[in-house]
Protein backbone atom coordinates (compact mmCIF):
# COMPACT_ATOMS: atom_id res chain seq x y z
CA UNK A 1 0.00 0.00 0.00
CA UNK A 2 1.31 3.42 -0.91
CA UNK A 3 1.49 5.88 1.95
CA UNK A 4 0.78 9.57 1.65
CA UNK A 5 3.62 12.01 2.42
CA UNK A 6 1.68 13.04 5.54
CA UNK A 7 1.55 9.46 6.82
CA UNK A 8 5.25 9.00 6.03
CA UNK A 9 6.08 12.11 8.04
CA UNK A 10 3.96 11.03 11.01
CA UNK A 11 5.31 7.47 11.08
CA UNK A 12 8.89 8.72 10.85
CA UNK A 13 8.26 11.08 13.77
CA UNK A 14 6.65 8.31 15.83
CA UNK A 15 9.40 5.83 15.03
CA UNK A 16 12.08 8.35 15.99
CA UNK A 17 10.21 9.29 19.19
CA UNK A 18 9.95 5.75 20.54
CA UNK A 19 13.11 4.42 22.15
CA UNK A 20 14.31 1.56 19.98
CA UNK A 21 11.72 2.39 17.32
CA UNK A 22 8.35 0.84 16.64
CA UNK A 23 8.11 -2.95 16.47
CA UNK A 24 5.42 -2.91 13.77
CA UNK A 25 6.34 0.35 12.04
CA UNK A 26 4.90 -0.55 8.63
CA UNK A 27 1.65 -1.87 10.04
CA UNK A 28 1.16 1.21 12.23
CA UNK A 29 1.75 3.29 9.09
CA UNK A 30 -0.92 1.31 7.23
CA UNK A 31 -3.38 1.75 10.09
CA UNK A 32 -2.67 5.49 10.09
CA UNK A 33 -3.09 5.68 6.32
CA UNK A 34 -6.35 3.73 6.34
CA UNK A 35 -7.76 5.89 9.14
CA UNK A 36 -6.79 9.00 7.18
CA UNK A 37 -8.36 7.68 3.98
CA UNK A 38 -11.51 6.82 5.93
CA UNK A 39 -11.44 10.27 7.53
CA UNK A 40 -11.87 8.56 10.91
CA UNK A 41 -9.45 9.98 13.46
CA UNK A 42 -11.70 8.77 16.26
CA UNK A 43 -11.34 5.17 15.09
CA UNK A 44 -7.56 5.56 15.13
CA UNK A 45 -7.83 6.96 18.67
CA UNK A 46 -9.99 3.99 19.68
CA UNK A 47 -7.39 1.62 18.23
CA UNK A 48 -4.64 3.44 20.10
CA UNK A 49 -6.53 3.36 23.41
CA UNK A 50 -7.37 -0.31 23.01
CA UNK A 51 -3.80 -1.18 22.07
CA UNK A 52 -2.51 0.68 25.14
CA UNK A 53 -5.00 -1.16 27.37
CA UNK A 54 -4.02 -4.49 25.79
CA UNK A 55 -0.33 -3.77 26.42
CA UNK A 56 -1.04 -2.87 30.05
CA UNK A 57 -3.04 -6.05 30.69
CA UNK A 58 -0.34 -8.10 28.94
CA UNK A 59 2.34 -6.60 31.18
CA UNK A 60 0.33 -7.42 34.28
CA UNK A 61 -0.42 -10.92 33.03
CA UNK A 62 3.30 -11.59 32.53
CA UNK A 63 3.99 -10.75 36.19
CA UNK A 64 1.31 -13.08 37.55
CA UNK A 65 1.91 -16.80 37.57
CA UNK A 66 -0.66 -19.25 36.29
CA UNK A 67 -2.81 -20.44 39.18
CA UNK A 68 -2.36 -17.27 41.22
CA UNK A 69 -5.38 -15.29 42.29
CA UNK A 70 -6.69 -13.13 39.46
CA UNK A 71 -4.74 -14.91 36.72
CA UNK A 72 -7.84 -16.26 34.99
CA UNK A 73 -9.54 -12.85 35.06
CA UNK A 74 -6.45 -11.21 33.57
CA UNK A 75 -6.30 -13.88 30.89
CA UNK A 76 -9.97 -13.28 30.05
CA UNK A 77 -9.46 -9.51 29.95
CA UNK A 78 -6.43 -9.93 27.71
CA UNK A 79 -8.47 -12.04 25.28
CA UNK A 80 -11.27 -9.42 25.31
CA UNK A 81 -8.81 -6.61 24.61
CA UNK A 82 -7.21 -8.54 21.73
CA UNK A 83 -10.61 -9.21 20.18
CA UNK A 84 -11.65 -5.57 20.54
CA UNK A 85 -8.41 -4.45 18.90
CA UNK A 86 -9.00 -6.80 15.99
CA UNK A 87 -12.61 -5.66 15.62
CA UNK A 88 -11.53 -2.01 15.52
CA UNK A 89 -8.80 -2.74 12.98
CA UNK A 90 -11.31 -4.65 10.85
CA UNK A 91 -13.37 -1.46 10.54
CA UNK A 92 -10.49 0.06 8.56
CA UNK A 93 -10.19 -2.82 6.10
CA UNK A 94 -12.83 -1.65 3.59
CA UNK A 95 -10.36 1.13 2.64
CA UNK A 96 -7.50 -1.37 2.16
CA UNK A 97 -6.31 -2.83 -1.11
CA UNK A 98 -6.44 -6.61 -1.62
CA UNK A 99 -2.77 -7.18 -0.80
CA UNK A 100 -3.03 -5.26 2.48
CA UNK A 101 -6.23 -7.05 3.35
CA UNK A 102 -4.61 -10.46 2.79
CA UNK A 103 -1.56 -9.46 4.82
CA UNK A 104 -3.57 -8.18 7.78
CA UNK A 105 -5.75 -11.27 7.59
CA UNK A 106 -2.66 -13.47 7.92
CA UNK A 107 -0.84 -11.34 10.49
CA UNK A 108 -3.64 -10.07 12.77
CA UNK A 109 -6.95 -11.79 12.10
CA UNK A 110 -5.95 -15.47 12.29
CA UNK A 111 -6.04 -17.73 15.33
CA UNK A 112 -2.47 -18.75 16.12
CA UNK A 113 0.27 -18.01 18.63
CA UNK A 114 2.06 -15.99 15.95
CA UNK A 115 -1.00 -13.79 15.46
CA UNK A 116 -1.18 -13.20 19.21
CA UNK A 117 2.52 -12.20 19.29
CA UNK A 118 1.93 -9.82 16.38
CA UNK A 119 -1.00 -8.24 18.21
CA UNK A 120 1.11 -7.86 21.36
CA UNK A 121 3.88 -6.16 19.37
CA UNK A 122 1.34 -3.87 17.71
CA UNK A 123 -0.16 -3.13 21.13
CA UNK A 124 3.30 -2.14 22.36
CA UNK A 125 3.58 0.40 19.56
CA UNK A 126 0.07 1.72 20.13
CA UNK A 127 0.81 2.13 23.86
CA UNK A 128 3.95 4.11 23.00
CA UNK A 129 1.93 6.33 20.65
CA UNK A 130 -0.67 6.83 23.39
CA UNK A 131 2.12 7.86 25.76
CA UNK A 132 3.30 10.44 23.23
CA UNK A 133 -0.22 11.90 23.06
CA UNK A 134 -0.18 12.77 26.77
Amino acid sequence: MDLSPETEAVINFLNDSVEGGLRKRNDVAIILELAMRSDDAELFNDITRTGAATWKVYGTLRRVQQGQEGYRQLEDEFARQLNTLRELMAKLMPAADDETLRRFDDVYFGMSQGVMRNLVDLSHDLAKIKDLQR
